[in-house]
């Protein structure tokens, strides 16, 4: 069983106070351009009597004797949609939730921090807790409605469909060395994909492009990175329209559900970046049509230019992507989410800077300083980044360390991929006065920099972000690093995955390290 400490008791006496946006008068300019809500958007039609995160929940549940029932859900995700259809809104299902739950909807984009510290990795996403925030149970994936109503009545643990095989024996791993040694032992060179078991655990189904991009340039790997590069475009990138799918299944025969046909925002920036540095690398032609299909579907898809802003998903839809290319013509394409968040616009910023460099490109690189620009007056306030903007204009969440981290990446990459292309570095904000607005994330008990801060929320790191600072540091001046609060050393042991974690967590850190940090 997983402890948390109660959340309920760790209110913090002093959180910040928030802080106006210095694009206010932007942000309400958009509220004349919100874009409504679906009407199938999940849960419009639901029998269940959902609620929102609220610290006080815990109270509720110790006063009224109940455990609380955390769905944690995407609305652009197939599986959650099945999921709630078939199993969740099944009445037996509802009549126990309702009878002996506290039920807690929760977006996974909304609430990034709850899904990581609950330890979520894919959807949909299911955590009961008790009145103490004790784990009872957690699960991933789409569970029959038999199943789910045993796992209600008895609140036995369940299996990650999308998870590890974990045994006693796996240790972490914390250098560079073994994370290499890792990825060889899971590496299936008749699958040509990242897949068997290793001593570290048996890797999961998702796809891995940073490690994919850390393993470009990884000695021993230059037979096997085409394979896996073609693998996983053969997998997952959509030839119609450009960008990647969400998720693949080789071993779901029906190739239909095989596929998860959700775009995200975050995952295309990822791949984005992987295929224009695997084409600067290799030379490969088909990299470069690929990387250039990506940069296509983010302008005509997830880009608004009218609001100069990007959504974060694009709904999945099994029917829309089995029409031909002339029928998807004629067909009003998936809904895109037009939420837009701090971190994933970073990553996509960034990607496309990186895009512009590798291929010359200064039409990309005017439109990411643009995106930039933008996200700088939406989202950025004196002491930091807010975490989103939502689709009709409203500000969320303070206080969240990837939205710090992603917008100052991309304004170096930004910073590199000028100078490449006009022979000039533009001039840059104090890099110390970056990193001090970070100071407040320092927790001593951690030895790290907490994942949010100014919340109910117990203290906690992630490694996928202590990975990011790690090449976001790579990049600053050793002067901006020594006169901040920052310790390399204290970084850099903060750069390790336990067993079950992807190698995705981790593969940008042990990329910086690899190259100086």
């Amino acid at each position: 069983m997983k402890h948390f400490r109660p959340l309920h008791s760790l209110l913090r006496t002093r959180p910040r106070p928030g802080r106006m946006l210095r694009g206010l008068a932007t942000v309400l300019v958009l509220l004349a351009f919100a874009s409504p809500v679906a009407a199938e958007d999940y849960p419009a039609d639901s029998a269940i009597e959902w609620q929102e995160w609220d610290s006080a929940l815990f109270e509720e549940s110790e006063a009224r004797e109940r455990p609380i029932f955390f769905y944690f859900h995407g609305q652009w995700c197939t599986w959650c949609r099945d999921f709630q259809d078939e199993s969740l809104e099944n009445p037996d299902v509802v009549d126990r939730i309702e009878r002996h739950y506290i039920p807690v909807l929760v977006d996974l984009d909304e609430r990034a921090d709850l899904f990581r510290r609950y330890g979520g990795r894919g959807l949909p996403f299911v955590v009961i807790v008790n009145a103490e925030d004790e784990m009872l149970t957690r699960f991933t994936g789409h569970v029959s409605a038999r199943d789910l109503q045993s796992i209600l009545e008895s609140q036995r643990d369940m299996f990650s469909v999308t998870g590890r095989e974990i045994t006693p024996d796996d240790a972490a791993i914390d250098n560079l060395d073994t994370f290499v040694e890792m990825l060889d032992e899971v590496y299936d060179a008749r699958a040509d994909r990242l897949s068997g078991s290793a001593t570290f655990g048996t890797l999961s189904k998702r796809p891995q492009p940073w490690t994919y991009r850390f393993l470009l340039r990884t000695e021993g790997w230059e037979d096997r990175i085409p394979g896996l590069l073609h693998q996983v475009a053969d997998d997952l990138f959509d030839e119609v329209e450009g960008g990647f799918f969400f998720f693949h299944d080789p071993d779901q025969r029906d190739p239909v559900l095989a596929l998860e046909t959700s775009k995200r925002l975050d995952q295309n920036a990822a791949f984005l970046w992987l295929f224009a540095e695997a084409y600067e690398t290799l030379g490969d032609e088909r990299y470069r049509d690929i990387a250039h299909g990506i940069r296509d579907y983010l302008r005509e898809q997830l880009w608004d230019a009218r609001q100069l802003r990007f959504g974060n998903s694009q709904y999945a839809d099994r029917e829309y992507y089995q029409l031909d290319t002339e029928k998807r013509a004629d067909t009003e394409p998936p809904q895109v989410d037009r939420n837009t968040y701090a971190d994933t616009s970073g990553q996509a910023i960034a990607a496309l800077a990186s895009f512009a460099r590798v291929m010359e490109d200064r039409d990309t690189l005017d439109w990411a300083r643009d995106a930039l620009q933008a996200l700088d007056r939406y989202l950025q306030t004196e002491s930091g980044y807010l975490h989103g903007l939502t689709a009709a204009g409203r500000p969320a969440m303070e206080g969240y360390l990837p939205a710090q981290i992603w917008p100052e990446i991309a304004r170096q990459e930004l910073a590199r991929s000028t100078e490449a292309l006009e022979g000039e570095l533009p001039s840059m904000p104090d890099p110390v006065a970056a990193l001090d607005r970070l100071e407040p994330f320092f927790d001593a008990d951690l030895g790290a920099h907490a994942e949010r801060v100014g919340s109910d929320l117990e203290p906690w790191s992630e490694t996928r972000s202590q990975a990011a600072l790690a090449w976001w540091l790579y990049r600053l001046p050793e002067a901006a690093i020594t006169d901040s609060h920052i310790d390399r050393d204290t970084v850099r042991a903060r750069l390790r995955i336990e067993p079950g974690a992807d190698p995705d967590d981790v593969a940008l850190g042990f990329d910086a390290l690899r190259r100086g940090f």
